[in-house]
């Protein structure tokens, strides 16, 4: 055996030195060069220097690539494998080629600098065509370890206690040590029968064992944290501290790029990854020279990944977008993965063989505090798996970060609603450009750091509180719901740090759009990845808890896995368990509801004639209150319908509009339960009742019960937002409605035990809950009366931009949160699309703007040119059963409003109209009805209900059209005509 290894070993070395000498030589190197993949075998110090010191340089990487990969082999346990001989060498070759290229540079007194890009190519592509051609030439492979034994004495770990010593050796081990008997235990035969003569009792004497060396009575703890936390360390570490002074220690350079930072993770995660699979197929306890080899092939991997990832932002991306079925993004991502590899080259070669040093060495020292090995928990998940998929949920929000980052249309907020929604949903982990002002940049990363530690959190809870399954279908269910809580948190606890912060809300976005986007769209996609994750270190387990090895059959698989089974069925929630805690939750959820629906009608919260009602300071938001509606009001306009009114609270400035769920001033609120009350609130209340109990059912089918009560209470309180998005119809009122009541939902699970077997308080509670609901019966509110409308201006600024307009504010009446969100809901949407086109264009120009201005002492001086919005509001029509305003807005042909009081939402056209008035027969009588209140001038032929020039609005027993400039031909200004409902018989309802 020792004759063979040094054969093969001089046979590597003066292979080694002929290839690397020949392709020195200036005639084959200079032909080399002019080929694309065979010039990386040239010198990198070809033609340069003495032909004396070449040689020697060219010696000394003949013996460093020799010694060096030999050892690496040997150390390795990968036996006698041609792809782990060719791994070795490969590994090796990097190194001793920047060694040899660096003593080069010294003694030729150059600067290595100029060289060093090619050094490590070179090494490693010599030292691949050297271990190939040895191979070929030599026909056999050095022994993998010394004489005697298969596994040095100081490195033999004792099988485990109870375990049976498997039959079969390990792939390399030599033939002549394996066992002399087949796997059944019965004696091996030869050819023809007769048994295999044991050759190993025909030697003449044994090898002596070897006394045990200083190095190996080192004891050798694995931990699979240390190279994962070099390899980032040592990436901020030469990025900041001594990047320009140890060119050698070259690693993943970091910027302040998103691209670069989520690829020193990744690079890290990978190394982290591979060590743990390299280590699970070769046992690295006890054996340190293993760990290096293993460590070190594991750090290499890293500068390929960091590679791959930088690439993707180098210009393929644009290709890809564009064409994704043409080849040539493949080739340019190639290319520019080549590039980022050769950027900082002995990246690949000195720096991964010295963290493999520095990890093993790490690791020789004892732990402060080891905990004993034992047999996985068959029932329950660990820390260490919960850990897992919480960095999991963390890694994704890092890198939606960065993928965001190279959108403009995402970073500068200029999307609009002809954006696909799916890029539109990513803008809550989108990084803000300076450009939309400090108070939106704070408001932005103030709720991307909400979501990340709350979705890191909560999923760590999910993930702790679930049993050991195996693709548990129910704990998608919960990671969905822990994601949407967490998007839920980062919208309000977010909206609360920037408005504490910055003392104002972001003008022209709206949080509650993003947050419930980012919930519909987003969140069932991570949680899909976070189920993967999850899902495969539920398998891993799952193996560990059966002992699932190689050579076990599938019968005796599927024996220890009912075994499993059975074990773990009393653990396993019963049906009725998670019927009680749905129910539970759902009463316990309903109770605020009927409370809050109640308290609509019967407690009159808004002062007359003041539209800050009880609060006139800045409270939750900018002046917010209670409201009494199910609704929260913005603006910090106190309404006298039920809720929060926040301005900066939970429906921050720029909330969205969405008909009868917004506060008096236009802030988010959510729906309630009342006898009273319009029936589609009352609907999407029971409807989201419904999908709390079935998705709380759900959930629970794999959580611990009776041991992890914290992840019961956060699945509970992740049904009840999921709830709520779907019984809302994906709105900000329904993500509200889920949020504000799942901890009341929780409280009900939480006093659920409390109150089992005592009948006689729970038919008490639920008779007190129906008085409750049917007390607004009793007072209802006065009808016949018009609203108080009082006026407010909704001011904004942005550079080179004002805004100014006025809006009527609803400060007194039954239903004036809901009615103050429709009127309201016009001038919201004109802002948010005037300040949406300001950032996307700043030049453009919205309305009259400033300009040049002189005087007499200094001549013309020069301002900053400022775009001035403006508009004003009539109000038409003001009644017990409709409120009708038209806004007239700068640049602009206007807005009309109609909101139907005993509807409890805004009238469209088509509420007001017959169909028959939209046909070509009913154009034309319009417009003769309205031919004989025209200006002259304009004689109308037919009038189109549906155009945009035209705005409706009701009046008192009239109809109120507003034509807008040009309607009927090109000089004709804008005209305002009231028709009388006499003349419109046939065409308007009723």
């Amino acid at each position: 055996m020792a004759k063979t290894t040094r054969t093969f070993l001089l046979a590597a070395a003066g292979i080694a030195l002929g290839v690397c000498g020949l392709c020195a030589l200036p005639p084959v190197g200079g032909f080399l060069l002019g080929q694309a993949v065979a010039s990386v075998l040239v010198f990198p110090g070809l033609g340069r220097g003495l032909a004396a010191g070449t040689a020697v340089t060219l010696v000394v990487y003949a013996v460093l690539l020799t010694f060096g990969a030999y050892a690496a082999f040997r150390w390795s346990g990968f036996g006698a494998s041609r792809v782990g001989l060719l791994v070795c060498w490969g590994l090796a070759g990097g190194p001793a080629g920047v060694l040899a290229v660096l003593l080069w540079a010294r003694g030729h007194g150059v600067p290595f600098e100029e060289y060093a890009r090619y050094a490590a190519s070179w090494g490693m592509a010599t030292a691949l065509l050297a271990a190939l051609l040895t191979m070929a030439a030599t026909r056999f492979l050095p022994a993998p370890v010394s004489e005697g034994s298969s596994v040095p004495d100081g490195e033999q770990v004792p099988a485990p206690a109870g375990k049976k010593t498997p039959a079969t050796t390990r792939k390399g081990t030599p033939a002549k040590e394996a066992p002399a008997t087949t796997r059944k235990g019965t004696p091996a035969t030869g050819r023809k029968g007769a048994a295999v003569k044991d050759r190993s009792a025909t030697r003449k004497k044994e090898s002596p064992k070897r006394p045990p060396t200083l190095v190996r009575s080192l004891a050798f703890h694995p931990r699979s944290w240390v190279l994962p936390c070099l390899v980032a360390g040592w990436a901020v570490v030469w990025s900041v501290l001594v990047r320009d002074r140890q060119p050698l220690m070259a690693w993943l350079p970091l910027s302040l790029s998103y691209f670069t930072q989520v690829a020193v993770i990744l690079g890290s995660i990978a190394a982290g990854y591979v060590e743990g699979m390299l280590r699970r197929r070769l046992p690295v306890e006890g054996r340190p020279g293993r760990a290096f080899v293993l460590a070190w092939i594991s750090a290499s991997v890293a500068p390929v990944v960091y590679a791959a990832v930088v690439a993707i932002d180098l210009g393929m991306r644009e290709r890809l977008l564009a064409a994704p079925l043409d080849p040539a993004w493949v080739a340019e991502y190639l290319g520019d993965l080549g590039a980022v590899l050769v950027a900082e080259p002995v990246q690949v070669a000195l720096p991964p063989l010295v963290l493999a040093l520095a990890a093993v060495g790490v690791q020789l020292v004892p732990p402060l505090r080891r905990a004993a090995a034992g047999t996985p928990d068959p029932v329950r998940t660990d820390r260490r798996w919960a850990l897992l998929v919480a960095g999991a949920a963390l890694a994704l929000t890092y890198f939606c970060l960065a993928v965001t980052s190279r959108f403009p249309l995402l970073t500068r907020r200029t999307f609009d609603a002809e954006t696909p929604v799916m890029l539109r949903a990513l803008a809550l982990l989108s990084p803000p450009d300076p450009v939309l002002g400090g108070t939106a940049v704070v408001w932005s990363w103030a709720m991307a750091a909400v979501f990340a530690v709350a979705a890191a959190g909560l999923v760590y809870v999910a993930a702790r509180g679930q049993l050991v399954r195996l693709f548990p279908a129910s704990s998608y269910v919960v990671l969905v719901g822990a994601l949407a809580l967490a998007t839920a948190l980062a919208w309000t606890v977010g909206g609360v740090i920037g408005r504490v912060v910055t003392g104002e809300e972001p003008v022209g976005i709206s949080p509650a759009a993003q947050a419930v986007e980012f919930a519909v769209f987003v969140v069932p996609v991570f949680a899909a990845l976070l189920f993967i994750v999850h899902s495969q270190v539920g398998v891993a387990r799952f193996a560990r808890i059966v002992d699932l090895e190689d050579e076990q059959t599938w019968e005796q698989a599927a024996e220890r896995y009912r075994a499993w089974r059975e074990r773990v069925r009393d653990h396993v929630p019963s049906w009725r368990e998670r019927l009680m805690i749905a129910g539970m939750a759902t009463a316990g959820a309903l109770v605020p509801l009927v409370v809050a629906g109640a308290l609509v009608q019967l407690v009159p919260l808004g002062a007359a004639g003041s539209p800050r009602g009880l609060i006139t300071g800045d409270g939750l938001g900018s002046g917010g209150g209670l409201a009494a509606s199910g609704e929260l009001g913005s603006g910090g306009e106190l309404a006298t319908s039920g809720g929060l009114a926040t301005s900066g609270g939970l429906g921050w400035g720029g909330g969205l509009s969405t008909g009868g769920e917004l506060g008096a001033g236009g802030g988010l609120g959510f729906p309630v339960p009342s006898l009273v009350a319009p029936v589609a609130d009352t609907l999407t209340c029971a409807a989201y009742l419904v999908l709390l109990a079935g998705l709380i059912y759900v959930s629970l089918m794999r959580v611990n019960l009776r041991e992890r009560r914290g992840a019961v209470w956060a699945a509970v309180w992740g049904a009840s937002v999921v709830a709520g998005v779907a019984a809302g119809l994906a709105t900000p009122a329904g993500f509200l409605l889920g949020l504000v009541a799942g901890p009341f939902a929780v409280a009900g699970v939480v006093a659920g035990p409390l109150l089992a077997g005592r009948r006689r308080v729970l038919v008490v509670a639920g008779a007190v809950l129906l008085l409750v609901a049917a007390a607004p019966l009793v007072r209802r509110a006065p009808a016949g009366e018009p609203l108080t409308i009082t006026t407010a201006t909704w001011r904004a600024r942005a550079p080179g931009l004002t805004v100014e307009i006025s809006y009527p504010a609803v400060a007194d009446g039954p239903d004036a949160a809901r009615a103050g969100a429709a009127l309201v809901a016009p001038v919201r949407t004109h802002v948010e699309e005037v300040l949406r086109r300001h950032r996307e264009d700043p030049s453009r120009a919205p309305g009259p703007a400033t300009g040049p201005t002189a005087t007499p002492a200094t001549g013309p001086t020069t301002t900053p040119t400022t775009s001035a919005v403006t508009g004003g509001y009539t109000v038409v029509r003001n009644d017990a059963g409709v409120v009708s305003v038209r806004y007239a807005l700068s640049g602009e042909v206007g807005r009309a409003v109609t909101y139907g009081r005993a509807e409890g939402r805004v009238l469209e056209v088509r509420d007001l109209f017959v169909p028959a008035a939209f046909t070509p027969a009913g154009r034309r009588q319009l417009a003769a009805a309205l031919r004989p209140l025209m200006p002259k001038g304009q004689v109308p032929r037919t009038v189109s209900l549906d155009n945009d020039r035209l705005l409706v609005n009701l009046a008192p027993g009239a109809v109120e059209f507003a034509f807008g400039r040009d309607y009927f031909c090109a000089p004709c200004a804008p005209v305002t005509v009231r028709v009388p409902d006499a003349r419109l018989t046939g065409l308007r309802h009723g």
